[in-house]
């Protein structure tokens, strides 16, 4: 079985962020507590420094208490913010920016966590030598999965669409036995799915297109808070940010360590979580100060974020382009350790 529907089989028993509210996981802590953050993220690895700084103490010892759970329904993630019932959540810098939000939408970008560097991309026939060769031809897969957002940036570059392909609607568990059908001629599908398809197609010159290696930066996980919150309790999420980095410090020191730590949050053999981080680079403090703005520019994900006020459009998961400032604020990133044992 593989992983992203091991994965997809556990989420259809894990409580849903409705249930979980309205049970004790994000009840409301006493007003003499420390601080408190709830946060709802994806069943996906990218997202386990957290569980490590859970773990590790590198909450507890700044006097933070964060709860969590799983939702992979972005629909249930902006509401739950808008209402206080959570401050926290992170996805890719695409999703955050899609439907439901809106320009007066809460939520600021504070960090970043991981990008992609190779786990998700497209599988293509061996006619297909390029994603140029695509157009006219049909790829099967998520209009917002990763692999469509490769291909659309890509055909944006040559001045084309994604409407300039015929788009098949999968789910992507399906990818690997869609792409044995002749007529399909690429799949949009993610790893470890991704090389199976490769090395067990029965199609001759099966081959990956293209890949988040090729526009590293690009499927970028970011840290996404309650814009009113963060601007009262900035220090609070400062906390929270040194425990996610402390975390990743962690894993970049003694990553088996890290694995260990976090696959059984995940339901997971450490050797399956190890086999599928290869794909994925965990941002370092360094790394995400690069990404985000400060006093000298705009940082690194300005030009993602433009890219995908782009992309969301072609892909009508966006009404209209947003702001990058202030929907992106490196205020309380930089200078983050600043008086802090790191």
């Amino acid at each position: 079985m593989h992983l992203r529907t091991k994965i997809k089989n556990l989420l259809k028993v894990l409580p849903s962020f409705g249930a979980l509210a309205a049970a004790t996981a994000f009840s409301a802590a006493p007003a003499n507590a420390g601080d408190k953050i709830n946060c709802i993220f994806p069943f996906w690895f990218g997202f386990a420094p957290v569980f490590v700084a859970q773990e590790e103490g590198y909450f507890s010892s700044e006097d933070l208490e964060v709860t969590t759970a799983f939702d992979n329904d972005r629909a249930n993630v902006l509401p739950a913010m808008a209402t206080g019932a959570i401050e926290c959540t992170m996805r890719t810098i695409g999703e955050s920016m899609s439907r439901p939000r809106q320009a007066d939408t809460t939520g600021t970008i504070i960090g970043t966590i991981d990008i992609s560097v190779g786990a998700d991309g497209v599988v293509a026939s061996g006619d297909i030598k390029s994603v140029e060769d695509l157009i006219g031809k049909t790829m099967a897969g998520e209009i917002n999965h990763p692999g469509t957002t490769l291909v659309q940036h890509a055909l944006a570059q040559m001045g084309k669409s994604i409407d300039d392909i015929n788009i098949q609607l999968i789910a992507t568990d399906d990818s690997a036995a869609v792409f044995e059908d002749p007529s399909v001629s690429a799949v949009a599908t993610w790893e470890p799915m991704m090389g199976s398809i490769v090395r067990n197609s029965s199609r001759e010159g099966t081959h990956v297109l293209l890949s988040s290696a090729d526009y590293e930066g690009l499927i970028t996980d970011v840290i996404l808070v309650r814009t009113d919150d963060y601007q009262e309790n900035p220090e609070k999420y400062a906390k929270f940010l040194r425990g996610i980095y402390r975390a990743i410090d962690l894993y970049n020191a003694d990553p088996d360590k890290f694995i260990a730590i976090s696959a059984p949050f995940f339901d997971t053999p450490a050797d399956e979580m190890k086999e599928a981080l290869a794909g994925v680079k965990y941002t370092s403090y360094e790394e995400s100060v690069s990404y985000l703005p400060s006093a000298s520019g705009d940082g690194k994900l300005k030009e993602v974020f433009d890219a995908f006020n782009d992309i969301n459009v072609v892909l009508d998961l966006q009404d209209a382009p947003l702001q990058y400032r202030p929907y992106v604020d490196g205020a309380v990133l930089n200078g983050l350790f600043d008086g802090h044992t790191r």
